[in-house]
Order: C-alpha cells, then sequence, then structure tokens
C-alpha cells in the first residue's frame, strides 16, 4: 500500500499511528526547547534594554541580532510545530503554513548570515591591525551591516514565493516547507549554496585564522613574559584579555550553533540529492528538534561565559528569588567593573587567565601590587567555581578594588 503514497502521505499515516508513549515524548521535548528559547532570549531582551553599556559595543551588536531572530522563531516558528506534535496533524489553516514557512526560511537565514559576519569581525580584530578593525566595525557599520543581513535573509524565501509556489505542512519534518518539485528546479540548491555553504565556508576560515592567532599570540607572551620576568623591563600585549575572551565566547556560540545545524545540513543535502525525503520520519523530526534547539543555546552561553549578561540576569531575576540574594550581591560585586567590551578596556591589563585559563596581559605594578592582584584573582576564581554559600568580605572588597 506504501508504494502508491507519497512519502509525505507515509509520515502523514506515521504522526497520526504514533504511540502514547512517542507522541507524549516528542509533544514535551519540543515544548521545553520553545520555552527555553523563549524564556532564555526574552531574559537576554530584558537585560540589553535595562543595561545601555550592553548595547555599546560591536560584538554585543551580533549578539543582539541573533537574539532577535531566535526570540521571533520561538514566537512564530516552534509553536505551531508543538501544536502539530500534540495533535497528529496541521491543525491551522493556509495563512498560518505560509506564515510558517517563510518565517522558518527568514530567520534561519539572518541567523547564520549573522554568524557569517561576525566570525569576519574576530577575524579582523584578533588578525589584523587594530586601526583596520576600528576603521571597519564602528557602530555605525555595524548598523548597516546588520541592516544588510535581513535584506539578505529576505530572498531565502521570497524567490520560493514570487515564482509560485506555495509551502505546504511537512509531517516528518512537521513544519510548513518548500515542496519537492522546488528541489527539481534548482531552489533547494540555491538555499544550501547561498544561505548555508557560503557563510559555513567564511565561519570556518575565520575561526580557523583568528584560532592559530590566538595560539601564536599566547606564545609569543609567554616568550615576552619570561623576558621581561628576567629584565624587569615592561611588555605589552595588543590584546586585552576582554577581546580574547569575547572571542572565545562568539566562538563557542559558533560551535553550538554548527552543532545543533550540522545534522539539518546534511539531511538536506541528501534530500537534495534525491531530489525526495527518503529517509525515515524519525529522522527528520530529530532534524527539526535540533535546528528548533539552535535557538535556545546563545542565551545560556552568554549566561555562563559573559559576566555582564551574568550579573545582569542575576538581578532581573533576582525577585522570582531563583538564586539567594546573598549570592547575586557576590557576583555583582566581581561584576560591576567588567566593562564587556574590547573597544572599552585599556590593552595594559594585568597578567591574568581568562576564563579557558589562557594567560595574554602582563601586568606593569610593582611586586607588592602584583601579589595583591593574585589575590583577587584567586578570590574571583573561587567565587566563579561555586554559586553558593558565604564569601569573604576581603575577598570582595579585593574585586571591587582591583578590576582585572
Amino acid at each position: 500500500m506504501n508504494a502508491t503514497l507519497t512519502t509525505t502521505e507515509v509520515f502523514a499515516q506515521q504522526l497520526k499511528s504514533r504511540s502514547t508513549a512517542i507522541q507524549v515524548t516528542e509533544s514535551v521535548f519540543i515544548l521545553l526547547i520553545n520555552f527555553a528559547s523563549f524564556a532564555g532570549n526574552l531574559l537576554l531582551g530584558i537585560a540589553v534594554i535595562k543595561n545601555p553599556n550592553l548595547r555599546r559595543t560591536v560584538p554585543n551588536m551580533y549578539i543582539i541580532t541573533l537574539a532577535v531572530s531566535d526570540f521571533l522563531m520561538s514566537l512564530l516558528g516552534i509553536p505551531f510545530s508543538a501544536a502539530s506534535l500534540i495533535v497528529g496533524e496541521w491543525p491551522f489553516n493556509n495563512f498560518v503554513c505560509q506564515l510558517q514557512g517563510f518565517w522558518i526560511l527568514l530567520m534561519c537565514a539572518a541567523s547564520l548570515q549573522t554568524l557569517a559576519v561576525t566570525a569576519v569581525n574576530r577575524y579582523f580584530r584578533v588578525v589584523r591591525s587594530r586601526a583596520l578593525y576600528q576603521k571597519l566595525f564602528n557602530m555605525k557599520t555595524t548598523k548597516i551591516t546588520i541592516a544588510i543581513v535581513w535584506i539578505m535573509a529576505f530572498f531565502a524565501p521570497l524567490p520560493y514565493v514570487a515564482s509560485g509556489h506555495e509551502f505546504f505542512f511537512h509531517t516528518g519534518k512537521v513544519f510548513c516547507a518548500h515542496d519537492a518539485e522546488s528541489l527539481y528546479h534548482g531552489y533547494g540548491a540555491y538555499l544550501v549554496l547561498v544561505y548555508v555553504a557560503i557563510p559555513l565556508i567564511i565561519i570556518i576560515t575565520c575561526y580557523t585564522r583568528v584560532f592559530i592567532a590566538v595560539r601564536k599570540h599566547n606564545l609569543k607572551f609567554r616568550l615576552r613574559f619570561r623576558a621581561r620576568s628576567q629584565s624587569n623591563a615592561p611588555t605589552e600585549s595588543s590584546l586585552s584579555v576582554d577581546e580574547i575572551n569575547i572571542t572565545y565566547i562568539l566562538l563557542v556560540v559558533v560551535i553550538g550553533f554548527l552543532t545543533c545545524w550540522t545534522p539539518v545540513m546534511v539531511i538536506d543535502m541528501i534530500d537534495f540529492i534525491n531530489a525526495d525525503w527518503k529517509l525515515k520520519r524519525q529522522v527528520y523530526v530529530s532534524y527539526t528538534c535540533f535546528g528548533f534547539a539552535s535557538t535556545s543555546l546563545n542565551p545560556v552561553i552568554y549566561g555562563i561565559m559573559n559576566r555582564s549578561f551574568r550579573a545582569e540576569y542575576l538581578r532581573i531575576l533576582a525577585p522570582l528569588k531563583i538564586w539567594s540574594s546573598q549570592t547575586a550581591s557576590v557576583v555583582r560585586a566581581d561584576d560591576n567593573h567588567d566593562d564587556n567590551g574590547d573597544e572599552a578596556r585599556n590593552n595594559h591589563q594585568s597578567l591574568t587567565r581568562n576564563k579557558v585559563g589562557v594567560s595574554f596581559e602582563i601586568d606593569e605594578r610593582k611586586p607588592s601590587e602584583q601579589s595583591k592582584v593574585v589575590q583577587c584573582e584567586r578570590s574571583r576564581l573561587y567565587r566563579a567555581n561555586s554559586w553558593a554559600g558565604k564569601r569573604d568580605a576581603f575577598s570582595i572588597k579585593l574585586a571591587s578594588t582591583h578590576s582585572l
């Protein structure tokens, strides 16, 4: 019987005939993804609105752009798929299907292109000269770049709609997608090339160069530090701790994004080659969950790795008593002196270790002052590794007095 049915018709039968256990598991999982994406990106948005300092650096502008696209996906993309998994079919009219299909393509294109631009930003800041970076990446040019990213993102779904095609509910992927005919006419190749392959090549190329540059910078710095310790001559570094930290945070964002989207890209390539959807329904459901899960990662990454975002999260969540007031006060004392930006920190900073444990900066203080800095750093690391319990008042005072 299945030989006379199309693949999507087979998927439709399987969707309706799922066992209760599978239905509950799939529905709960995608609802959790939707909640995490909505709440996390909303929290990030509130943090940015309440703290103007979070909007004053170029890297944070790209972070905000990603959060906007992810939040919009949690509003007009994921909920419709969650409802479909719950009831076992598409419960909405055709207009909603066209809206979801257009919206998902738009948001995915915006996210991938934003990550590509972010990779270029980090390449120019870490690999090229600071003067060139400041010339190319100021707030004005960054806003123009973001506007171009969104305009280009509209050209992901626009050709499909302009050609008279309609999105249809894909019973395997459980969201509204382009039809199989578009795979034959080159639209699938257009999407894969322009909105997947090119951004991916840019991301991999730029971050490979960035990683190599950071490794060289760290090695050179260690050699200078050894020479300086023997000659007592001051040593300078072209990259600050904050700049390296921001680079690593954005690299983790890209890794998380690619972890979620690599299965999606592979499955899309298989479908494009086959010109049909020949994989199992469970594969396509996983495909959708991976893609949607990527929208919930960024707020978590910033909350863990970025002290300024973490401190603002704590201020917002303090009335909900998610963390004790004592823990929040300790973290705020540590974070009030973090300017969160490679454009805002003086390059002559103390010898310390960033969040991934790599040394980057030389201190030009006297030995007695350096001892205080070391004590301060130990106190900060202790607070970072333990989110509960009482903290020594002297450690907090040091963290406030000697910002690293």
